[in-house]
């Protein structure tokens, strides 16, 4: 009896076709399409493949109890350095995965000696493109993989909006451009904000908020959330800590080559000096007279005294104001107007506008309508607050209703207090506790402290 007949070599995926005399010399060579029996060594990674290599173990463990359900795909190494010749450092085998190198990994924790591969030569110039689908649709990608899948794209000329619309039916769903790009803006981030995204530490949105922060001001802020608080809170306190006044430059009295500086308060010496030789040398404490002919030397100009702390007063309101503002977003953000327990809430706040003369009513619904759009609450679309207003004013939705005017109001809270120049009173002390309370704001300078009675000219309470 004949013994058993050996594998072939490949299984054609396509049908036979009559193949003429003159064309039998070329039938050996494999198709596009045909299913090789390759041995794992013959394989190298995709070098479009940005997909972590998680799970490989698991994957290993399942193969070997329902075998491989389906066959991975590869191209000829010399037909991908033709379309992609920057790679060749990264080819280092005679094939390429197109797709499947996690199975590709598990067999190889198997000791399979080789694994069944579809030739795709006829997909080279879909590589990219092929790669990031499937892995869309095998795994959640992190949004750092997506991105890098995303700019590699965009290096090879397509647009966003092309970007999109090829991946919306692999994703299932609908992928805005505004989406991809938004994703590719990711990768501007700094490297340990990167990690914490693909690690999923770290959320999406979270990482947007430190977009605009400078790469030390990102690792701070990326600390806080971690350390448990909100991403807004954490926001709003690095920006206060950004604007903390330091020694003030401006503060520095310079004559020339010498800078006179008491406790980074101004020198009371006068602006007169004597100058010798180029070099600028600090007058006497005593006003020079000064001679106009025969004419009895002129008093000197009395100079208002600077009132000491006050250029530091100014950089800790406008830290102040920058952190509230976050603050305020925040609230927004979260509140739920028909929540009754946010009855109080609402009401105390709508009740401190209302009873306040409403001066700068287009400036506190320009800045409610700045916040509802960050926040992506505004719900009805419109080119400006005044047209939005008009808009709500109309609409029959009362939740929008109840947002607008809570919205409109705080930001006429903040307003107000943001302007008083002198010291807070009862409504400006109110708007800040309001956001202590429900925003989780935090008052980050001495001066704000100072004005709610959190510190006295002793220290602490």
């Amino acid at each position: 009896m004949a013994g058993a007949l050996p594998r072939p070599k490949r299984k054609s995926t396509k049908s036979n076709t009559e193949v003429t005399p003159e064309q039998v010399l070329y039938t050996d060579k494999d198709r596009s399409g045909d299913t090789l029996d390759l041995e794992p060594a013959s394989l190298c990674p995709n070098p479009f493949n940005k997909r972590e290599m998680r799970g490989v173990a698991e994957l290993a463990a399942t193969i070997a109890d329902v075998g491989l359900l389906q066959n991975i795909a590869h191209i000829r190494a010399e037909v991908w350095l033709q379309t992609y010749p920057e790679t060749a450092d990264k080819i280092t085998a005679p094939n390429v995965i197109l797709f499947g190198e996690h199975r590709w990994r598990a067999v190889q924790q198997l000791g399979w000696k080789t694994i069944p591969s579809v030739l795709h030569d006829d997909k080279v110039q879909d590589a990219r493109l092929i790669t990031l689908i499937e892995n869309l649709r095998r795994a959640q990608l992190s949004p750092i993989e997506e991105a890098e899948h995303y700019k590699a794209l965009r290096e090879v000329g397509l647009s966003y909006e092309q970007i999109a619309e090829k991946l919306g039916e692999a994703a299932k769903g609908a992928i805005s451009k505004g989406t991809v790009w938004k994703r590719v803006q990711l990768l501007s981030l700094d490297t340990e904000v990167q990690q914490a995204l693909r690690d999923g530490t770290l959320n999406v949105s979270a990482a947007e908020k430190a977009q605009k922060l400078g790469a030390d001001d990102q690792r701070a802020y990326l600390g806080l959330v971690r350390e448990g608080m909100t991403p807004s809170a954490a926001h709003a306190q690095v920006l206060a800590r950004q604007q903390q006044p330091e020694d003030d430059p401006a503060d520095a009295v310079s004559n020339g080559n010498a800078t006179e500086v008491t406790a980074g308060i101004p020198s009371p010496t006068p602006p007169t000096a004597s100058v010798s030789n180029g070099n600028a040398e600090v007058a006497s404490k005593q006003q020079t007279a000064v001679s106009s002919g025969n004419a009895a030397p002129n008093p000197p100009a009395q100079r208002k005294p600077k009132q000491a702390g006050g250029r530091a007063e100014d950089t800790a309101r406008r830290a102040a104001a920058s952190a509230r503002d976050a603050a305020c977003q925040h609230l927004l953000e979260t509140i739920d107007p028909s929540d009754p327990d946010n009855h109080n809430l609402v009401i105390s706040v709508l009740a401190a506008a209302v009873l306040t003369p409403q001066q700068q009513a287009a400036a506190a619904q320009q800045r409610a309508f700045t916040w509802l759009r960050e926040t992506n609450r505004h719900g009805l679309d419109a080119a400006d607050a005044s047209a939005y207003y008009s808009a709500v004013q109309e609409s029959d939705d009362a939740a929008i209703q109840r947002l607008a005017a809570f919205a409109s109001a705080l930001a006429a809270a903040e307003l107000r207090t943001t302007a008083r120049r002198q010291s807070w009173g009862t409504r400006e002390i109110h708007h800040v506790r309001v956001l202590q309370q429900h925003a989780q704001y935090t008052p980050q300078t001495e001066w704000e402290k100072k004005e709610l009675g959190l510190v006295t000219a002793g220290g602490d309470r």
